[in-house]
């Protein structure tokens, strides 16, 4: 910004200085109108262009925090690209953008912004290796080890579920910029993210994703605006389930449902019931799995409640 004062007071100063000649030479007017417009031009021209740069906003906003299994969201003005660990991230035309840390990520990573007017903005957030405690259970065996006769239908649902996740990521709308709300009434937590799984004394996969206690009925809600990506009914591991698709790679699932209230390609708003608690699948109990992904990022949902958006 001072260099844009001082072209201003440079331009002045030879404005003034040419009429003082102009005052003494009268003779001279003609020439010096003619000298002072074309000389001038260049200069207006340049100082316009410099100073439209400077005036473009390049405020950045972001909501969330850099941690392990966190989501974060950024907003800014005029923004024109921006890359997450060198790749190209989605941006609505209102400078929104979302991204995400998965559960195992460390060290640093590289946020960087281009700005309408070819500036650039870096950011780089360290992360220190965030640790997971265990949680044991006790499931039936087929759960464990499937029968023979269940493979294939494990399999088919198995591609079901990451045919409709290859689909996440094509939406640029930021749904999720209007807000989320708790699942359930009952915040109880009874399965934390990322623990490890201790299944009959066996580790297991780990817990990608937050249990909230409820009764078989209780009413589940969108946890953001979205559009049904998938329903599932009766799936082996997943029992009756809803994936909801927010916007820029943003989606959530709701395992283990009593009963689901929408249909695949619904549009949904936060709060909308879209099924009951249950206890379908692979269940120790009438209880509600909220995962979170952002793409093939697996999240935290507890950091999706913590944000406050203005």
């Amino acid at each position: 910004m001072s260099q844009a004062i001082d072209i201003f007071l440079a331009s002045f100063l030879y404005i003034g200085l040419c009429f003082r000649l102009i005052q003494k030479n009268y003779f001279l007017l003609i020439f010096a109108k003619n000298f002072l417009v074309i000389s001038m031009i260049p200069k207006i021209i340049f100082l316009f262009f410099f100073l439209n740069s400077l005036f473009i906003s390049q405020n950045v906003r972001f909501y969330g925090e850099a941690k392990p299994g966190n989501l974060m969201i950024g907003a800014g003005d005029n923004i024109s690209k921006v890359l997450f660990d060198n790749k190209e991230l989605l941006v609505d035309k209102s400078g929104v953008f979302v991204f995400g840390f998965d559960r195992d990520a460390k060290g640093e990573h590289v946020l960087k912004i281009y700005y309408d007017n070819k500036e650039q903005e870096t950011f780089s957030f360290l992360l220190e290796k965030r640790e997971y405690g265990k949680q044991h259970l006790t499931i039936a065996q087929k759960f464990i080890t499937p029968p023979k006769k269940e493979l294939s239908r494990i399999k088919m649902e198995a591609e079901l579920i990451d045919e409709a996740r290859s689909k996440i990521g094509k939406i640029n709308d930021p749904f999720f910029m209007n807000g989320f709300v708790f699942p359930v009434k009952e915040n109880k937590i009874t399965g934390l993210f990322g623990v490890q799984r201790i299944l009959n004394n066996k580790p297991h996969n780990v817990h990608n994703g937050v249990d909230f206690a409820g009764n078989i009925g209780d009413s589940v809600f969108a946890i953001a605006d979205g559009i049904v990506q998938l329903i599932g009914e009766n799936f082996y591991y997943n029992g009756n389930f809803v994936l909801i698709d927010h916007g820029q790679g943003l989606s959530t699932i709701y395992i283990h449902l009593n009963n689901v209230f929408v249909k695949n390609g619904e549009k949904v708003s936060k709060g909308k019931v879209i099924g009951e608690v249950g206890s379908t699948g692979r269940s120790t109990g009438p209880h509600l799995h909220l995962g979170v992904q952002w793409y093939n990022k697996r999240i935290d949902p507890m950091s999706l409640f913590s944000l406050i958006i203005k």
